[in-house]
């Protein structure tokens, strides 16, 4: 199985110029690629390799970094090929036209998923994906045409063969997010099936009664982050106050995805170690991002980091993950009797049954409902993904 871990890297003044300067050489090549691209609209990796050659040549100062730096700028560059033309983004790119209301909008959707030009200070990262250009030895990592080695904050986390290594910015911090091919041991869970109901009033219910609150990361911090951007607005570009103000940004925006992200690693941890089968919903994310009151709180919970976790979780560790049609009527349905509430409101946190008078907390009714399809179905999954 292939992981990753991030790492945290403490480098000195000397070696972030470095890493700043290593950064800014994957960026120059791959725009320079990208306008090759847009020049003759074709696409060789032999002749794009070629073209790297040359401007290690024609620019010598690219020469002080490893060519593996650079040269992966190619594989970037077919990767973002191919996601320009796929469907799911073509979909994506309408669906956004469509709901917009000016012009301005319109452009905006239209160049959605279009291959574009690397930005200066915007997602700052380079890779290398050759084991033998670089080296983890404890604290300290090492890679081709880099003198000395960097600290790391913590050891690798795995056992195992280090396949590459991307080191990126954010935030303020340097991290080493290092893949490791490695076999984990499957663990034995303690119990046999359990429901899970996403909400935005909590992150999570579950059929045996447990709730894992909204952890709000965004929500919290949103007015401080309104009052930064406001300061940055005024403040002329490029100055020093502007680049502080841009480094707060930018810290604050990190520091609500690591919030975020910390709250989610804890929940499917949690599901994933200690039940054999998971049964969760198909949620409709987009379709439910279209309603602008809740729209905010959805994206602030990550549903949809929510199940690319629990997945390879599920995986790691030997459990099933079992994905219940989105047209399963979990919340209307009665755990107790069976019965369908048609007329169930958003607003209803309390689900009574008119049928046998069943009284229970709306999510945990859901929850519990789940984890029965699974129970009576022989967890035979459709082509859909759900429960057949």
């Amino acid at each position: 199985m292939l992981v990753a871990h991030k790492i945290e890297l403490r480098p000195t003044i000397k070696q972030e110029k470095y890493l700043i300067q290593a950064c800014g050489a994957k960026r120059f090549v791959y725009n320079q690629l990208v306008a090759k691209y847009k020049d003759t609209k074709k696409f060789s990796k032999k002749e794009y390799a070629e073209f790297v050659k040359e401007l290690r040549i024609t620019h010598e100062w690219l020469q002080e970094f490893s060519t593996r730096v650079v040269r992966n700028c190619i594989d970037d560059l077919e990767k973002a090929i191919k996601n320009q033309f796929q469907d799911k983004t073509k979909k994506e790119r309408n669906n956004r036209f469509l709901s917009a209301k000016t012009p301005k909008e319109q452009a905006k959707a239209l160049n959605y998923g279009v291959l574009k030009f690397k930005k200066k200070g915007v997602n700052e990262s380079f890779s290398i994906r050759e084991k033998e250009k670089f080296k983890v030895n404890g604290k300290k990592l090492s890679f081709e045409k880099f003198k000395g080695s960097l600290k790391m904050r913590n050891n690798l986390r795995f056992d195992g063969q280090a396949k590459q290594v991307t080191i990126s910015y954010q935030g303020g911090k340097w991290f080493a997010s290092i893949l490791v091919e490695t076999t984990i041991p499957k663990r034995e869970p303690s119990f046999e099936v359990v429901g899970v109901d996403l909400g935005v009033k909590s992150l999570a219910t579950l059929s045996n009664g447990k709730v894992f609150k909204a952890h709000k990361s965004f929500l919290k911090r949103e007015k401080k982050l309104a009052k930064l951007q406001k300061k940055l607005a005024r403040a002329k570009k490029d100055s020093k106050n502007y680049q502080k103000t841009k480094e707060k940004i930018a810290k604050l925006h990190y520091f609500v995805s690591e919030s975020r992200k910390q709250a989610l690693h804890e929940l499917t941890s949690y599901l994933s170690k200690n039940f054999k089968k998971i049964v969760i919903e198909n949620l409709n994310i987009s379709g439910m991002l279209k309603n602008r009151r809740l729209s905010k709180s959805i994206i602030d919970s990550g549903f949809g980091m929510f199940k690319e976790q629990l997945s390879y979780k599920c995986d790691m560790y030997g459990s099933e993950l079992i994905i219940v049609d989105r047209f399963y009527p979990s919340s209307k349905t009665c755990s107790n009797c069976g019965s369908v509430k048609d007329d169930l409101k958003l607003s209803d946190r309390v689900y009574r049954c008119s049928n046998c008078g069943f009284e229970i907390d709306r999510d945990l009714n859901a929850s519990i409902n789940l984890k029965n399809v699974a129970i009576g179905s022989g967890d035979t999954i459709n082509d859909c993904g759900g429960l057949a």
